[in-house]
């Protein structure tokens, strides 16, 4: 399709609002050329959180998973390397791999052409029989792969620049604030539908002037919410969170923790990582329609935790998870009907989402 000019896109308009803080226009959350906009600019290009380093431990490992709209497979060959795919057969473009799992070869279950751990295409069935047929030029397409921390990240640019180099504050962050959980025990995968759009779903997760009204009883009983305490750090492309324990809930099933407290690092634009001493877990948000998506969350929890402690405290984010996944429901509905055609926000206290906003723009905004 053709890309929307810039007074489609209304960018001058939307340009002095985020200046005067306000938010991007409600239409930007329901309208189909917006979303194909954010695929071509923003997920086609971006690095995507895939899975623990863990799960490509041996020959023949292969995970999948999606960046933006893009199926991916990432596979370890015999050689102990890492390539990443477009999940799909260059064939009739089924996928190549319908579920993680360890094989020497990929195989199309559709018309069985197979591939080897390198993306080369090794055979089609009856491809002897036809003229001009050039293996070679028939691999699979190749995704971008990167590691951090015990973790594979795939962008389906496959010349985009490593991720640290693109997101050069996530390691010094993760230093300073004691955030690595590779080596902890993979606990459960937890999968929430969002009925809104990727974006709503973003901007509630990096801000918590929401968690005293909505997180009463789950994320504020556990830490501390107060804006003269929660502390919100934004640099490039990172939006991170960080928070002490709720003392004063000593004598409820959260409270007495010491330690390094919550701390969390969102990634744009879909990725996240957040930890506290106990349990941890990370984010990855897909897009599933312009009015939709699906939140993944992977849970670890530290090998000495104590496991009535473990339990609750993901009861506690479970239910934390769930209310976010309400909220964002009904706030849909709200933007669809674009009546209040922008939102007033309190940039004091939710500048990641200001930050955030900036970041859409610039990358809908590049190419106009």
């Amino acid at each position: 399709m053709a890309i929307a000019p810039e007074d489609a896109l209304g960018l001058d308009e939307v340009a002095q609002a985020l200046d005067n803080g306000w938010t991007l226009p409600a239409r930007w959350y329901s309208d189909p050329d917006v979303a194909e906009l954010e695929y071509q600019r923003i997920f086609a290009h971006s690095w995507t959180l895939l899975c623990p380093l863990a799960r490509l431990a041996a020959t023949g490992d292969h995970v999948i998973g999606t960046a933006g709209r893009v199926p991916v497979v990432v596979t370890r060959d015999a050689d102990g390397q890492l390539h990443g795919f477009v999940n799909v057969c260059r064939h009739r473009a089924h996928p190549v791999a319908m579920a993680d799992g360890c094989r020497k070869l990929l195989q199309c279950r559709y018309h069985g052409w197979t591939y080897t751990l390198d993306g080369k295409l090794q055979n089609a069935p009856r491809m002897s029989r036809e003229m001009d047929f050039d293996r070679s030029d028939l691999s699979l397409v190749p995704v971008a792969v990167d590691v951090w921390r015990g973790f594979v990240v795939v962008n389906p640019d496959v010349s985009a620049p490593p991720l640290r180099d693109v997101h050069p504050a996530l390691e010094p962050l993760a230093i300073e604030r004691n955030l690595g959980f590779a080596d902890w025990k993979f606990r459960e995968h937890w999968t929430y539908p969002m009925e809104a759009n990727w974006k709503v779903f973003v901007e509630n997760g990096v801000e918590c002037y929401h968690c005293p009204t909505v997180h009463t009883k789950s994320f504020s009983d556990a830490f501390v919410t107060d804006a003269n305490v929660y502390e919100l750090v934004e640099t490039g492309g990172l939006l991170c969170q960080f928070t002490p324990y709720n003392a004063r809930r000593a004598n409820t099933r959260w409270g007495g923790q010491t330690g390094d407290g919550f701390r969390f690092i969102y990634m744009w634009p879909t990725s996240f990582w957040a930890q506290d001493d106990q349990v941890a877990f990370t984010g990855m948000i897909v897009p599933t329609g312009v009015e939709s998506c699906e939140f993944h969350a992977d849970v670890y929890a530290h090998p000495e935790a104590d496991e009535s402690f473990v339990v609750d405290w993901m009861e506690m984010y479970d239910k934390t998870f769930a209310e976010d996944a309400d909220v964002v429901r009904v706030q849909q509905a709200g933007l669809r009907s674009q009546m209040i055609p922008y939102g007033r926000l309190l940039p004091k206290s939710e500048s990641p989402i200001r930050h955030f906003h900036r970041l859409v723009y610039d990358a809908l905004a590049a190419d106009a």
